[in-house]
């Protein structure tokens, strides 16, 4: 099946959920224009099925949906997208199920895996009859450069692809890395305890939990909701309405008892529900004002510039001109000047946050009215309780505001901030793929833009109103900001447990509080260094130095070393390998709205076609 008949240049694609799959469109999109009709042999290489890949498979449980609408994810890139390679204009999500969707907008996941199998199925039976497709349901074990092609990374030899399967090995050309998060190996726990993950829900896993048992959850984001599905409504549990319209929960009894915390102590913010129909459109700009790519761009390009002196003002710019503009259109009783001239003023001051603050100040008298993106971001900074009690009942009158602030009549405002964080994302994520930033720029970027991942990417409203549900019978409890969880008990541990082997949680904000059980749930998606990566590939290309990782300021490992826009890995030398490309994990694409994820990934495959 392998064997190659003329001479056909190979592609190789490893793993193909939605990035894999995006790619092998733009290969396919771009052949006729770049490549006419000589054959080309293109190798997708992902153990799961292809589009859908590990993350959205079909045979996972109907509890775990999406976190985006249905109707804002897309898959084919339409005209409003300004690259080089042709439109494909195609169906979202939501148009392609065509069925009632959760909390009127969300998919589940398997559901979103049928879209993308579709999605890669209708892509492929029409490729170019010169393209010759290899699916290879396997992983990839290795990539060795061949003697007789020469072993030097110029792009100018072959790579031998070593699978798990017993297939022979193949030889590709080019080799695109599109494996998504990395999973973890697990750190070893003293005798007697059980850590489950850090990685995505294990249903598996999480079976393995007794009914009541306590539970240590690390992590309060999305991992740490659909737990909660599988932990609770996957054992038996009932949401049910109350009268006055609140969610209780009814246990089943299988249940455990989750005591659970993070560095903020806070779960994410749940998505702005939808308008009601006939609602008048939210006043957000259709792209950013202040914090554009060329603005940030010429910035950057300043000697000595920083993200965060040169560019990140223009972030916060932006989003504090998109919450007030919401705030002036649909509460102007709330302010004391037009919004004509709270823009006049806004546009002359953007790069003096003093003077901001104070028009801030001067325009919305409620201090509750004006963004402070310092309480947002850290909600529980500074607080101190006298108790887990005390900590429960102000996190869920916390959590009951959240939600009423992003689903009640009022939640323009908080749609306009989400809207903004992600098309300011969509520009740093442009920046950074386009080689505009530099290693510590990035770093940088990361750091200060990690506020609007927390902001912007939470769960569907329904989740989060489930969520303080449980909070309210029992089922979690919450540890508190800054949680610290060590291991008591058993060989080698650094304490002892009188009582056995335990995980026991704290917080600082909490004096006295302590939470114990012989369970950890790492319910996060933490970067692995170099000793905890479990892709074969992966820990063989870092163990020769052919992949580099950077390091955090914890010493753990983070991102690849890569180098510049066309995404090449950069190796222990130094040297840079043009013949690969990582194309690391990315939100999906809205419509209409020229994203940078299609952009990117039409100029990768023209790329591998032309030796770009």
């Amino acid at each position: 099946m392998n064997d190659h008949t003329g001479p056909a240049r190979s592609l190789c694609v490893i793993g193909c959920g939605p990035r894999g799959a995006s790619i092998v469109e733009r290969i396919l999109a771009n052949v006729p224009a770049l490549y006419g009709d000589r054959p080309l042999d293109l190798h997708i290489v992902d153990p799961y099925p292809p589009g859908a890949g590990r993350t959205w498979r079909t045979d996972q449980s109907g509890l775990l949906w999406m976190n985006s609408a249905a109707e804002q994810v897309t898959m084919y890139p339409d005209e409003s997208v300004d690259c080089a390679g042709p439109p494909r204009p195609g169906p979202t999500t939501a148009g392609w199920l065509d069925a009632p969707l959760h909390d009127g907008a969300y998919a589940a996941r398997r559901d979103q895996g049928r879209y993308l199998r579709h999605f890669f199925a209708t892509v492929t039976r029409e490729r170019p009859a010169s393209v010759r497709l290899y699916v290879h349901r396997a992983r990839v074990t290795d990539l060795r450069r061949t003697a007789a092609d020469g072993a030097a990374p110029d792009g100018r030899g072959r790579q031998q692809v070593i699978l798990d399967s017993g297939e022979p090995p193949f030889l590709a050309d080019r080799v695109v890395f599109a494996q998504g998060h990395t999973e973890t190996l697990a750190a070893p726990v003293p005798a007697g305890l059980t850590r489950i993950g850090p990685g995505p829900a294990d249903a598996e896993a999480l079976e393995r939990i007794p009914p009541g048992a306590p539970v240590v959850v690390r992590g309060l984001g999305l991992v740490f909701i659909d737990c909660l599905a599988l932990l609770t409504e996957g054992r038996g549990g009932r949401f049910v309405r109350t009268p006055d319209g609140a969610l209780r929960y009814l246990p089943s009894g299988r249940e455990p008892r989750l005591y659970a915390g993070s560095r903020r102590g806070v779960p994410l913010p749940p998505k702005p529900a939808k308008p009601a129909a006939g609602a008048p459109a939210t006043a957000t700009a259709a792209a950013p004002r202040f914090a554009t790519v060329d603005a940030c761009r010429a910035r950057l390009s300043r000697p000595g510039a920083s993200f965060a002196r040169d560019a990140w003002p223009l972030v916060v710019a932006e989003l504090g001109w998109c919450h007030y503009r919401a705030l002036f259109a649909e509460a102007p009783a709330r302010t004391r000047m037009t919004w004509q001239d709270f823009d006049a003023q806004y546009a002359v001051l953007i790069t003096d946050a003093d003077r901001l603050a104070k028009l801030a100040r001067a325009a919305v008298p409620d201090p509750a009215d004006r963004l402070d993106l310092d309480r947002l971001a850290a909600p529980l900074a500074g607080l101190r309780f006298a108790g887990a009690e005390d900590l429960q009942r102000q996190l869920r009158g916390h959590l009951a505001e959240v939600l009423q602030r992003r689903t009640g009549p009022a939640r323009g405002v908080d749609t306009a901030l989400v809207d903004a964080l992600q098309r300011v994302g969509a520009v740093i994520e442009e920046l950074w793929r386009s080689g505009g930033l530099d290693a510590g720029q990035v770093a940088e970027a990361l750091s200060h833009f990690a506020l609007g991942t927390y902001l912007s990417s939470g769960p569907p409203p329904l989740r989060a109103a489930q969520l303080l549900a449980l909070a309210e019978a029992g089922i979690v409890t919450f540890v508190g900001p800054g949680m610290r969880v060590v291991a008591l008990g058993g060989d080698g541990a650094a304490e002892r447990a009188p009582g056995g082997a335990v995980f026991r949680a704290t917080s600082p904000a909490v004096p006295g509080a302590v939470h114990e059980a012989a369970v950890l749930l790492d319910a996060r998606l933490a970067a692995p260094g170099p000793d905890r990566v479990t892709d074969p590939l992966l820990r063989a290309l870092l163990s020769r130095g052919e992949l580099v990782q950077e390091h955090t300021e914890d010493g753990a490992g983070g991102m690849l070393q890569l180098s510049g826009a066309g995404l090449h890995p950069v190796d222990a030398s130094g040297a840079v390998h043009r013949d690969r490309i990582i194309a690391g994990p990315a939100q999906f694409p809205r419509p209409h709205t020229n994203a940078v994820y299609f952009r990117q990934n039409d100029a990768l495959a023209r790329g591998l076609l032309t030796d770009g």
